[in-house]
Parts: C-alpha cells; sequence; structure tokens
C-alpha cells in the first residue's frame, strides 16, 4: 500500500513561532498538509477580516459610561440562554476585541485600531469592581446572580478574557499605564481570595459557587499567569503568588481528565467537547506565556524553555494531557467535519459554532498529523456555515443569528494565528 503523505517535511518560521513548545518535538508537516494548511489559512484571513469590520462597526464611541465598549445586538449568557433577551456590553468583548484590535494594528502599523484598542482597555480598567473581578453582564445589562443570592457576583470567566487581553497587549506594546498595573493587582488578587479550600488549586467559575469547575480552574491559571507575565515584563514587578497559583491549577484540574481524555465541565464528571478544547486552550496560552510566544523575531531557547515548563509541571504529565485529550477530540469529529453532538456534549454549549472554531484551535497549534488532518475537516464545515453577511453563525443548525458580539470576538482570536494578519 503507498503511503498516503509524502515524506519530506516542511515547517515554517511563523508555524514554529505560533506552536506550543510541547509540540516542537513533533513538528515535522508532511507537504500534503502544509498545503491544505495553507489554503486554508487564506480563506482564515478573509473570515477574520469580516469579524474585525463587524467588531469596528459595533464599537460605542458615544460620550458615556460605554465609551469603548462592544455593543452586542444579541446577548447570551446562562442561565439566560436566550439570544433574543436584549443586547448588553460583555466586558470579555472588549477583552477579546481589543486584544485582536492591538494585534492587527500593531503588525499594520494602524494607529487608529491600536487607538481603538487602547479605549477598550481603558474602559474595561475603568469598569473593574472594587474586589478586582468583573461582572458577567447577562441580557439588558444585568449582572450574573446564579446563585440568586442578590450579592455581588464576580466571574471568574469574565475576569479571565479582560486580563487575557489586557496582558497579551501589554506584552506587546500596548501603554504601560498604572491603571493597567493596578488592575492586572487587583484582578490577580480577587481570583487569589475565591480560591476554595486555599492552597486547593480550585477557583469557582464565579463567587459562592460551590462547584470544581475545570474551565474556571483553567481560566483562573491563565489569569495570573498574564498578570504575572506582563506585571513582571512591563512593570519589573514579578508577583510570585500568581505564578504559583497558576501552577497550583494546572495541576489540579490535570488530576481531574477524564480516562477517554475529555476535560468535563465540573470535577463530577460528565462529556464534552466545548469544555475539553477550552481547558486546552487555556492551557496552550499558559505554556505560550512561559515561552514568551508573542513576541516575533525573538529566538526561543529550546532547552531553557523545557526547564520552565518542567518547572510549571511535568512534561509527561503535560505530554498525556495533550494527547488523550486530542485523541478525545479527533473522536468527536466525523467525516464530514461536523462535531458528534449527541453523544459527546451534556453542556449547554452544545449547537454552538464556537466550539468548532476553539476546537480548531487547539487541533491546529498541538499538530501532529491526525489533528491537522481533523482540524482540515473541521474548517471546511466552519466555512461552509458562513453567512451572506460573512459573518459566522452562533450555531450550526437552526435560526441564524450572527451579531453576538463576545462570540464574535472569541472566534476572532481563535482564528487569528492562521490568518496571516498578525
Amino acid at each position: 500500500m503507498k503511503p498516503r503523505f509524502r515524506q519530506h517535511t516542511l515547517l515554517t518560521r511563523r508555524q514554529f513561532l505560533g506552536r506550543s513548545a510541547l509540540g516542537l518535538a513533533a513538528a515535522s508537516l508532511p507537504v500534503t498538509l502544509a498545503t491544505a494548511a495553507a489554503r486554508d489559512d487564506g480563506e482564515i484571513r478573509s473570515v477574520c477580516e469580516s469579524i474585525l469590520d463587524y467588531l469596528l462597526r459595533v464599537q460605542d464611541f458615544k460620550p458615556g459610561e460605554y465609551y469603548g465598549s462592544f455593543w452586542s445586538e444579541k446577548a447570551y449568557h446562562g442561565p439566560l440562554l436566550n439570544y433574543h433577551a436584549g443586547g448588553s456590553h460583555h466586558h470579555r468583548s472588549a477583552g477579546s476585541a481589543g486584544l485582536a484590535l492591538w494585534l492587527v494594528g500593531r503588525k499594520r502599523g494602524d494607529a487608529d485600531l491600536k487607538r481603538r484598542a487602547e479605549a477598550a482597555f481603558d474602559w474595561l480598567a475603568a469598569r473593574q469592581r472594587p474586589s478586582g473581578g468583573y461582572f458577567e453582564i447577562q441580557n439588558n445589562e444585568k449582572p450574573s446572580d446564579w446563585e440568586r443570592t442578590g450579592l455581588e457576583e464576580c466571574s471568574t470567566i469574565e475576569t479571565a478574557f479582560v486580563v487575557r487581553g489586557l496582558g497579551h497587549a501589554l506584552l506587546l506594546g500596548l501603554p504601560p499605564k498604572k491603571l493597567y498595573s493596578d488592575c492586572l493587582q487587583r484582578a490577580g488578587l480577587w481570583q487569589l481570595g475565591i480560591e476554595w479550600p486555599p492552597g486547593s488549586g480550585v477557583f469557582p467559575h464565579h463567587e459562592r459557587s460551590p462547584y470544581d469547575c475545570l474551565n474556571a480552574n483553567l481560566h483562573a491559571a491563565e489569569t495570573m499567569m498574564a498578570a504575572f507575565k506582563a506585571s513582571e515584563k512591563v512593570f519589573q514587578r514579578p508577583l510570585n503568588i500568581f505564578y504559583e497559583a497558576a501552577r497550583r491549577s494546572v495541576l489540579h484540574t490535570l488530576t481531574l481528565q477524564s480516562k477517554n481524555g475529555c476535560f468535563p465541565y465540573r470535577s463530577t464528571g460528565g462529556m464534552t467537547i466545548n469544555y475539553t478544547s477550552l481547558v486546552l486552550w487555556c492551557l496552550l496560552n499558559i505554556l505560550d506565556l512561559l515561552r514568551d510566544p508573542m513576541q516575533p523575531g525573538a529566538g526561543h531557547d529550546l532547552d531553557a524553555t523545557s526547564k520552565r515548563i518542567a518547572a510549571f509541571a511535568p512534561l509527561d504529565m503535560l505530554k498525556k494531557a495533550l494527547d488523550d485529550a486530542t485523541a478525545f477530540l479527533c473522536g468527536c469529529v466525523d467525516a464530514s467535519g461536523s462535531l458528534l453532538w449527541e453523544k459527546n456534549e451534556t453542556s449547554t454549549a452544545k449547537y454552538n459554532l464556537w466550539t468548532y472554531v476553539i476546537t480548531f484551535n487547539v487541533l491546529r497549534r498541538i499538530g501532529g498529523e491526525r489533528n491537522l488532518e481533523t482540524a482540515s475537516r473541521l474548517w471546511k464545515t466552519i466555512l461552509g456555515k458562513r453567512t451572506k453577511s460573512c459573518l459566522l453563525p452562533m450555531r450550526d443548525r437552526g435560526e441564524e443569528i450572527t451579531e453576538c458580539a463576545f462570540m464574535q470576538a472569541d472566534m476572532l482570536l481563535f482564528l487569528l494565528p492562521f490568518s496571516g494578519l498578525v
């Protein structure tokens, strides 16, 4: 039988810089897959430009409390899973969109895009709660109240998307204002303050939540690693308590991976494509922060990188977690590139196109033949769902809904590394 792929391999500099350090040992890319990836990347650029245009249209520059934010015609988040219940100004929209605008503006030398990004981060700094956290705005501008206490209830996930955007933008040249330094420190301290029990590595989804939620743990870890790295590199203030908390969270969460490779939504179990991909995405982002990935032109000392990562978490533990999780994800994609929802998703994320895009991102970044083949099939399905507006829809079936700003901004971040725009 003839081999399916030619044995010659290619690895471009951009692919090298974009890969997790753990994936470099298996970085050889068959020519057939490299060609397919290059074709996909041209299509990805077009989708990214459409989302950028949409975000520029909905950024709010009217004088007042929402100046610099992003208005969403459709609001979405639990427990009000209703796209038609009214719009919102999500904090995570601004975190993701602000970072995307900064990355593209930096690459293009576009002062207006960078100005818009800075306005988004200024708005976010002003919106931070006295505790240091952020509300997860639901529909009609009502703060979340999952536990129905009526008390202020900040969100780990919302805080994470804010700090991720701000931290990475600072590492890439966003003006180092004192309000940004204060914002990072307060967010990290808020996150540390809800670790329960203290020192456990368990960081709830929100204040007073009684659950060990895996994606919340990893969002918290990324919050603290981004705050640590930006504080260290930009403000010359290494806050080691954030580094150690991130490490605790990762080590704890890796022990909760199911035997089939899935990272369940909660420690009590369940099946989920969405949150397996989300845990992987946060983990890859944390590993990238350990190697200064977003510094184009910077050399990478692989020995030093491996030592830094090994000091953070055992390499064999990380490799097994990545291998098992990607094997699970690849098994959740059918031959046409559609997600096999019915037996693999017990969370409310079922049918969201967001899940396709983040799964594509992690499989492309981790690499390997099966992962890249699966990512390519996913991309064909994603592209096939593109609407006449040129935006991606929110779901893979049913009514066409596009104008949910935080989902569009997140999907843009998942696709940008492969677009040639950054």
